[in-house]
């Protein structure tokens, strides 16, 4: 269903007591006309979406293309012992700002499907599936262009312990958890490794072979700073105040002095 709307704006008196100063300058003369009165018609195109009322559509870092509907009664896989092996299962959707709409995973009992993660520089989604039947954590990478994931890793469920902060990491997928308590990053896969960290440090992405991670300070002001470590020591090549920010193309904004 397309609405065509227009909207215009009057000119009209400005009071006394809200003139500004005759040397204050607003507009050039000569744009005078175009401004006195402004219109614009904005076309509002609805797309309807059947039996996804309860999907609700979020944005996904790095894609402005893409987005998923993670629909679930709990929100991470650790709470999903709580259900005492009767989870649902959890549906996850994909949609183009084109309007197709895709579940490449299909919903099963007892597994749990967590937020996809896009790498700009395959077009890719990586998933990650918690088999509560099984007992194991699969690692999907899900291409828009083919109707099936395909399998990456599949690791004992054992291995990411309490299932806290266990997520996909990027360039290319990589699983990891974050020990937060101990302020470490352990690799899960493809290789198993431990980096120790600084207090309030986490792992953000991988970039040309380094770790790039963030830290925040409360010194009293708060305040964040970047640091980048060798991967083959974890030793911090560089640091630097400031945070980074995902953009819909892919690419990372340093925001720095």
């Amino acid at each position: 269903m397309n609405r065509n709307t227009t909207a215009e704006t009057d000119t009209h008196k400005i009071p006394a007591h809200l003139k500004l100063p005759q040397n204050h300058c607003i507009i050039n003369k000569g744009a005078r006309a175009s401004t006195n009165t402004l219109r614009r018609t904005t076309k509002i195109t609805i797309k309807t979406f059947h039996g996804l009322e309860d999907a609700y559509p979020e944005a996904i870092d790095g894609t402005s293309e893409w987005f998923y509907a993670q629909c679930t009664p709990c929100s991470e896989a650790d709470e999903v012992s709580g259900f005492h092996g009767n989870y649902p299962g959890t549906r996850l959707y994909f949609f183009h700002i084109s309007g197709q709409v895709t579940e490449p995973v299909k919903q099963e009992k007892n597994v749990f499907i967590d937020r996809p993660v896009y790498n700009p520089e395959e077009g890719s989604f990586g998933i990650l599936c918690y088999d509560f039947n099984t007992e194991i954590i699969r690692l999907l990478t899900y291409h828009p262009q083919k109707k099936e994931p395909a399998v990456s890793a599949q690791i004992p469920m054992a291995k990411a312990g309490d299932l806290v902060n266990v997520r996909i990491v990027i360039h290319p997928f990589m699983l990891v958890k974050h020990d937060i308590h101990h302020d470490a990053v352990d690799f899960l896969w493809p290789q198993t490794r431990r980096y120790e960290f600084e207090e309030h440090e986490s792992l953000d992405f991988i970039y040309e072979g380094r770790l790039v991670t963030s830290k925040w300070m409360e010194d009293p002001d708060y305040h964040e700073e970047i640091i980048i470590r060798d991967m083959a020591d974890g030793a911090a090549v560089d640091r630097r105040p400031g945070f980074l920010t995902a953009m819909p193309d892919g690419s990372r904004w340093l925001m720095t002095r």
